[in-house]
């Protein structure tokens, strides 16, 4: 039986929801990492922001409905979620518009979460 080195993975979810087929090919990664016991990140920057948005409703769109996973993460025992302070503000947007809890991190804090990643993967 072989053992698996557990990493340090961090995954960026940087576009918007529905616009293509990244955030759920980047779930179903980061999902995968998790089952697999990796130590996982996942940071919402820029329009990826908008995948945890409220009052979402994309019935009416080809693309899959991932607001339900997201929903979902925390059972699958994925508690590190984090943006940006700088993408809220952009956007005008706070905490409370956000469907789940989301760590706030500032631009100078953005070096220290990459640097202590062995991979990093953007969707």
């Amino acid at each position: 039986m072989s053992t698996t080195e557990t990493k340090n993975l961090l995954f960026v979810f940087d576009k918007a929801p529905h616009s293509s087929p990244a955030a759920k090919e980047g779930l179903d990664a980061l999902l995968t990492a998790s089952a697999f016991g990796q130590n996982v990140t996942l940071l919402l920057i820029g329009d990826g922001i908008y995948q945890i948005m409220t009052n979402q409703d994309p019935s009416l769109l080809p693309s899959k409905n991932t607001a339900a996973i997201f929903q979902a993460l925390d059972m699958y025992g994925i508690e590190k979620i984090v943006t940006l302070q700088s993408t809220l503000d952009e956007r005008n947007l706070t905490t409370a518009d956000l469907t789940i809890e989301c760590g706030i991190i500032s631009n100078d804090e953005i070096a220290d979460l990459y640097s202590a990643q062995q991979q990093i993967l953007s969707f």
